[in-house]
């Protein structure tokens, strides 16, 4: 896991997804905060549950 999160995007990256639902006039539901979150939303939009986790858990390196 502390391999995947060295790997991961910069700090920054959520920072700005964060300021950005906290100053929006009209915020949105949910905010994607870089491009690893990216594609993980599109995976989940259109895989099927377990399929989905099964890719998390090989980005992550987690057994299962």
């Amino acid at each position: 896991m502390a391999k995947a999160v060295r790997g991961g995007d910069a700090p920054t990256v959520a920072a700005k997804a964060i300021v950005a639902a906290a100053t929006d006039a009209k915020p949105k539901p949910r905010y994607t905060a870089g491009p690893l979150a990216g594609r993980a939303r599109v995976l989940r939009r259109f895989t099927p549950a377990g399929v989905f986790d099964k890719r998390i858990r090989k980005m992550n390196q987690l057994a299962g």
